[in-house]
């Protein structure tokens, strides 16, 4: 049986976590890392739907999450315009129409899960209120 992509609030931010404290090891021996956190309202997707149309696009090590209508994407090792660039990409591949981007960047927008989480969801709110 395939794995499903659905994803948990608290898988994603363990994640996230787990990430930053790994980025933090890596800054120390002289690596600057970054990572971004992209989501694309999508209430009515059909799971499976987005499994075959978008996993082919990312790469190994980016992460796909369907939470409460959303579709969330980690992507290591991508910044703010790299995620816009893979945001454009998946909304082409679904046919959807254009929606505004709603990315957050570590550590621009964030230094640790609870706040890139709070962020992305307080962007999202923005856009759907406008």
């Amino acid at each position: 049986m395939r794995e499903r992509i659905l994803g948990y609030k608290e898988l994603l931010k363990v994640l996230l976590e787990y990430h930053i404290h790994f980025i933090k090891r890596l800054s120390r021996e002289g690596y600057e890392q970054i990572f971004s956190v992209l989501l694309i309202p999508l209430p009515d997707a059909d799971e499976e739907r987005i499994r075959e149309l978008v996993e082919p696009l990312l790469r190994e090590s980016d992460r796909l999450f369907y939470i409460d209508g959303n579709l969330i994407a980690m992507l290591p090792g991508t910044d703010w315009n790299g995620a816009q660039k893979v945001h454009e990409t998946i909304l082409t591949a679904l046919g959807e129409p254009h929606v505004e981007d709603c990315v957050v960047e570590y550590p621009t927008d964030g230094d640790d899960a609870f706040t890139l989480i709070g962020n992305l969801y307080a962007r999202r709110e923005e856009i759907m209120s406008a």
